[in-house]
């Protein structure tokens, strides 16, 4: 009889269950480390829906004659806006970006503080329609739209 190796057989059952387990492992890791999917937005808001409150960066400079205002972006989100007496004007973006400028004949050349970014800004009130003010923009991150402003 020839010498036959010593092979110790696996059964069949622990090798796929091994594999099972592997495989279940790999999934659970999967999901993990998976990044969240936004959810789906609600085009209703719910009855406890409260508008953003004004950020420091905008009310920090109160005086006489400063006014806020909020302008919906296209995206839902608010866009604040701060006139004051000495001519500046700050915008404070949703993400956090802060913008800086200075009133001259209703325009205003704007600068993003912490980004080479700079855009002029047009400002026309219409007293037809109870004061309404609107923001042209021209260049920036709202190039060629007209927000309409809420005073705040």
């Amino acid at each position: 009889m020839p010498n036959q190796a010593n092979v110790s057989a696996t059964p069949g059952w622990m090798v796929l269950t091994r594999k099972a387990a592997e495989v279940a492992g790999l999934a659970v890791l999967s999901r993990l480390l998976e990044k969240p999917r936004p959810s789906k937005p609600q085009l209703v808001a719910p009855a406890s829906f409260e508008m953003p409150a004004t950020p420091a960066f905008i009310s920090e400079i109160v005086d006489a004659q400063a006014h806020f205002h909020r302008a919906q972006l296209p995206e839902g989100s608010y866009l604040f806006v701060g006139f004051y007496s000495d001519g500046r004007v700050r915008l404070a973006a949703p993400e956090g970006r802060r913008f800086s400028g200075i009133m001259m004949d209703q325009r205003a050349v704007i600068a993003d503080l912490r980004e080479d970014v700079s855009f002029e800004m047009g400002v026309a009130v219409h007293a037809h329609a109870d004061d309404l003010l609107m923001l042209e923009m021209d260049g920036g991150p709202w190039d060629g739209q007209t927000l309409q402003c809420e005073t705040v």
